[in-house]
């Protein structure tokens, strides 16, 4: 597989991993009642409180791993064009 290939690879689980952050959250909050729309941002932003930290983290260092890849192939492909 090629260096742009998992630079993809890499930024696609990044943005996959940071919607599971608001999937869990919507589950968590689906097992709750609420009465009203108000009080349903409150919850929102309490179930994102339990999965903030991990799920960002890994987002933000999956999605730069993949930019590192991205940019790896794109010199390696500039540099052969000039030779």
């Amino acid at each position: 597989m090629s260096k742009r290939g998992v630079g993809f690879g890499f930024i696609a689980l990044a943005v996959i991993t940071f919607c599971i952050r608001y999937l869990s959250a919507a589950i968590f909050v689906s097992e709750t009642e609420i009465e009203t729309l108000g009080g349903m941002q409150g919850v929102v932003q309490d179930s994102l409180k339990f999965v903030n930290t991990p799920l960002t983290e890994i987002s933000f260092i999956l999605g730069v791993i993949g930019l590192v890849y991205l940019f790896w192939s794109e010199i390696e492909q500039s540099r052969q064009r000039k030779a």
